[in-house]
């Protein structure tokens, strides 16, 4: 015989896991992700992964070698934080709705809190009867 409070508690548990598949499946998205940036004058080209890390970076041409070093160092910087923040907002933008209110975003592409492990705290919570009435 099932009780209402177990229907609930089933219910919960399967809604956990859904929730769990889509956020780990949003997360491997996130760890795939490339983003690249093009300065202005078409010189240089940025390409970063998912937390902002420079993977790729490109010289278009030879005219960035009659730029003074100075120069050249401010437009790499520009066009490194401009593919920097797209992909800040790339990633936002692919977990939007996912993240429970309190989430730290960086926290979790860091690896941190360990999601698997936030889940199954939360389901061995509700399975040992810790949020019984």
């Amino acid at each position: 015989m099932t009780t209402p409070l177990h229907n609930e508690m089933a219910a919960a548990l399967a809604e956990l896991r859904e929730q769990q598949t889509r956020i780990t499946e949003a997360v491997t998205r996130l760890k795939a992700a490339e983003v690249t940036a093009t300065s202005d004058d078409r010189l240089l080209q940025a390409t970063v992964d998912s937390q902002g890390r420079l993977t790729e970076l490109k010289f278009t041409g030879r005219r960035w070698r009659d730029l003074a070093p100075k120069e050249l160092a401010a437009r790499l910087v520009d066009v490194v934080n401009r593919a920097q923040d797209k992909a800040a907002e790339q990633s936002a933008g692919m977990v939007a709705g996912l993240m429970p209110a309190g989430m730290d975003l960086d926290a979790l592409r860091a690896g941190a809190p360990g999601l698997d492990a936030l889940f199954e705290a939360a389901i061995g919570d509700v399975t040992t009867g810790r949020w019984a009435r």
